[in-house]
């Protein structure tokens, strides 16, 4: 554990601002009923829901060179930093499976992949490339794996189905997670995974620009250029994003190439606001509740996600009938004379509420929790 000190405040804002609306899209008192932006794109195009993985990824990233960089200045040998990389990368893939297996009664066909899992894979990726290499290859590392995926995406014939195609169950990432994985795979369709194998590629990159632009912010001289850097490079990537999704379409299920410039970008953009408002400006009135999260983000959203199986495992009597808590709850809401859509976002944000408290009282007591 450790303490909230020496942090800059606008990553921690925009890394709380970023669990908490993971929270609230993950936890609608109805899946059957939610506003459209709080949900997914079906397929192609990106919703404010889609913003929220690579936003996070993107802010792993950032952070990543802070955290090393002190800790190389603190004269930390390349080896113990390895380890010390190679132990929270592996909790938190295990934190994963614990979350996809939970309560453990289906284990011969528990999901490999999932969010911990290639936050996991992520971080480790990033963090060895802190240590051991130049951050001028990140750049072509980058370049690669975005060309190479479209490429891969576009072009190559999928086995079994025929040309190359972007379908949602046919295209050759969906192939290939069925493969290699087999019944390992997303659940709701088992003929893809969202966070398979091909499209984790691209979301390493989502992670690189995370380290660039941390790089180019501990470079810069003062917070105009830092400020600067944020914005210009930031909207440079939205607009490749932009250009590239006419020939590859932002995709947040594929993790397409152009949906890593896309939501990069706009990364980039509202965390330079973050940083104009709460760091520059100083103005941090705002600034608690998205703190709480973002000092302990991964035991946030892993507690939520534990959190709303549990209340789907608790059953209770109602009007004669068992039925989830989950459900009981949705119920409740109703009983006020809300509509069951507005009922399932008053159920988003009560359980959102919940874990703010929890992390609410982490932060005032200044307990940082080291994964």
């Amino acid at each position: 554990m450790g303490t909230a000190a020496n942090r800059i405040v606008s990553l921690d804002i925009f890394r709380g601002l970023t669990i908490m609306a993971m929270i609230i899209v993950n936890t609608p008192g109805s899946w059957n009923y939610s506003y459209s932006i709080l949900q997914h794109s079906h397929w192609n195009g990106c919703t404010p829901t889609d913003l929220v993985f690579p936003f996070f990824v993107f802010a792993m990233g950032f952070s990543a060179v802070l955290s090393i960089s002190k800790r190389k200045q603190k004269g930390t040998s390349k080896q113990k930093l390895a380890l010390q990389l190679l132990r929270r990368s592996a909790v938190i893939f295990i934190l994963g499976l614990i979350v996809n297996t939970f309560p453990f009664t289906n284990l011969e066909n528990i999901r490999i992949p999932g969010v911990l899992q290639r936050i996991a894979v992520v971080n480790l990726v990033c963090g060895l490339i802190l240590i051991y290499s130049e951050i001028k290859y990140v750049w072509y590392a980058s370049a690669i794996i975005l060309l190479g995926y479209w490429g891969l995406m576009t072009m190559v014939p999928v086995p079994d189905v025929g040309a190359a195609n972007l379908d949602q169950n046919t295209n050759l990432a969906a192939w290939f997670d069925r493969m290699v994985l087999g019944n390992h795979v997303w659940g709701y369709t088992k003929l893809y995974d969202p966070e398979g194998i091909l499209s984790t590629f691209p979301a390493l990159v989502s992670g690189f620009i995370g380290l660039l632009a941390g790089t180019k912010f501990m470079k810069s001289k003062n917070d105009n250029e830092r400020l600067i850097n944020l914005l210009v490079y930031g909207n440079l990537l939205i607009m490749g994003g932009m250009i590239w999704g006419m020939v590859f379409p932002i995709n947040k299920q594929l993790w397409s190439s152009s949906y890593v410039l896309y939501t990069s970008g706009l990364a980039m953009v509202v965390l330079g606001m973050c940083y104009w408002i709460a760091d520059i400006r100083k103005i941090r009135q705002f600034a608690p509740p998205f703190l709480a999260f973002g000092t302990n983000p991964i035991i946030a959203y892993f507690g939520s996600e534990i959190g709303a199986i549990l209340l789907g495992l608790i059953y209770v009597n109602s009007s004669g009938s068992r039925v989830s808590l989950y459900n009981w709850l949705f119920a409740w809401y109703q009983s006020f004379g809300l509509s069951p859509i507005n009922a399932s976002l008053l159920g988003a944000l009560v359980f959102t509420g919940f874990w703010l408290l929890v992390v609410g009282i982490m932060y005032r007591w200044k307990i940082i929790v080291k994964i």
